[in-house]
């Protein structure tokens, strides 16, 4: 393995940059109070590879290429595939005419929407605008911490951007992304709604929701509201386990 002039290969100081880095990214969301699985084990694994780079020369070949091996292994059997899928469908068939929006709910703070939640709305205003004859499903339900539900912070988002409250249905009861799109199915079909679904949720969230809409019968398309940079990498994380979960048990 080739030397640098210090004695560090150039494997060795990948893994510490990299694992460096990738510490700061998974860092960064805690500056606003976001600390979940997403970034808990995302440092960890940071943390891992810095050592592993300190450390490298001294372990046994074997043992170096066992664990190289192993990260690799991972990489390309569950985090790429993963990664693929989540971008095939954060936008996915967005022309083809659904006639009924899910808009999936976020954190609200008080009765206001978080960051997420309003960009969400956002997504789903300009989607409604385009298409007079659609209407939305707003579900979410109402935190221990919320002093409203999901669901009625988006009306009075949406409401506010224009869009008229007869278009907008809620359901207020879920607290997961399962039963987000479960009940939202009821709601279509107590309505007599379209089962052709826009759903309107962060790019790193649309292709579980796919997975459920498939499990619920419903033609899936989705419109993507974009996530912020430094929390990016977190919620991605966190996902690829829900992800894991929601394939095993399928």
């Amino acid at each position: 393995m080739k030397k640098l002039s210090k004695g560090k290969s150039v494997l060795e100081i990948i893994l510490i940059v990299v694992g460096a880095l990738l510490f700061l990214w998974y860092l960064a969301p805690l500056a606003t109070g976001i600390l979940n699985v997403g970034n808990g084990v995302g440092m960890v694994f940071s943390a891992f590879l810095i050592v592993f780079g300190i450390f490298c020369n001294v372990l046994p070949v074997g043992l170096k290429r066992a664990v190289i091996a192993a990260m690799l292994a991972v990489l390309l059997i569950i985090v790429t595939p993963l990664s693929f899928n989540m971008a095939k469908y954060a936008n996915y068939k967005t022309d083809d005419g659904a006639q009924t929006v899910i808009v999936l709910g976020c954190k609200v703070y008080g009765s206001n929407p978080s960051r997420y939640l309003k960009n969400r709305c956002r997504k789903a205003a300009e989607y409604l605008e385009k298409n007079p004859d659609a209407v939305a499903v707003l579900s979410g339900g109402q935190g221990y911490d919320e002093d409203i539900s999901e669901a009625q912070c988006m009306e009075n988002v949406l409401t506010d951007l224009g869009i008229d409250k007869s278009r907008l249905y809620k359901e207020e009861k879920s607290t997961s992304t399962s039963e987000n799109i479960a009940f939202s199915k009821a709601v279509i079909e107590e309505n007599g709604l379209s089962e052709s679904v826009l759903v309107v949720t962060n790019e790193f969230h649309e292709y579980r929701a796919k997975l459920i809409c498939d499990k619920n019968g419903l033609d899936f398309h989705s419109s993507c509201s974009h996530s912020s940079f430094y929390t990016f990498l977190t919620y991605h994380t966190r996902e690829m386990a829900a992800l894991l979960k929601e394939l095993v048990i399928k």
